[in-house]
């Protein structure tokens, strides 16, 4: 099903179809962040894009995988090894402050930040090659997630796959903006190395 979609390392002039699947895949919260948190003037989609391209944090091209059919991108995984000191961007506001508690307990993992896929490409087989992809590089790590307990369909395809959850917190939201259930959740899958 997946055998006309090419698998590509992302590139900066992916930076805006990147940011239309972060922003997907992280329920409208960086798109809040790019417009509210970052000065609050001009186009938040411009912040995000320029974001993307900064190389001084991990959500940034380099980290990104792509699905493209044609020249056209559909998917995107955003990964990275997850330290203790890595720049992961998140800003100092209430809203993140349990994404920074999970993120901690998932230090030493392969972090998958995003997976996301255009609409019209889900269920295409897309998700899984991605994530086989990112355990080929995960070196050995364990892989790990954060997401929300109130997106049933993304918790089946992790159960399926082998993830199961370690810890919650609490979602915090914001008077313009609200995400999808209560809990962000932290989902492992176990290295098989």
């Amino acid at each position: 099903m997946v055998s006309s979609f090419t698998i590509r390392a992302a590139t900066a002039e992916d930076a805006p179809d990147m940011v239309r699947l972060i922003n997907i895949a992280d329920h409208g919260l960086p798109l809040w962040r790019w417009g509210r948190l970052e000065g609050g003037e001009g186009d938040p989609w411009q912040a995000g894009r320029d974001s993307v391209r900064r190389e001084d944090q991990v959500v940034n091209w380099k980290n990104g995988t792509v699905a493209t059919l044609g020249s056209d991108i559909v998917a995107l995984l955003l990964a990275y090894p997850l330290e203790r000191d890595t720049p992961t961007g998140e800003a100092d506001h209430a809203v993140f402050e349990p994404l920074k508690a999970l993120k901690a307990k998932a230090v030493g993992s392969y972090y998958i930040h995003v997976l996301a896929a255009y609409a019209e490409y889900r269920r295409r087989g897309l998700g899984k090659l991605l994530m086989e992809r990112a355990e080929r590089m995960a070196g050995g790590r364990d892989l790990a997630l954060i997401v929300s307990d109130g997106n049933a369909p993304a918790r089946r395809f992790y159960d399926q796959l082998g993830f199961h959850e370690a810890a919650r917190e609490a979602i915090v939201t914001a008077d313009d903006w609200k995400a999808e259930g209560e809990n962000w959740l932290l989902l492992v899958k176990p290295s098989r190395a």
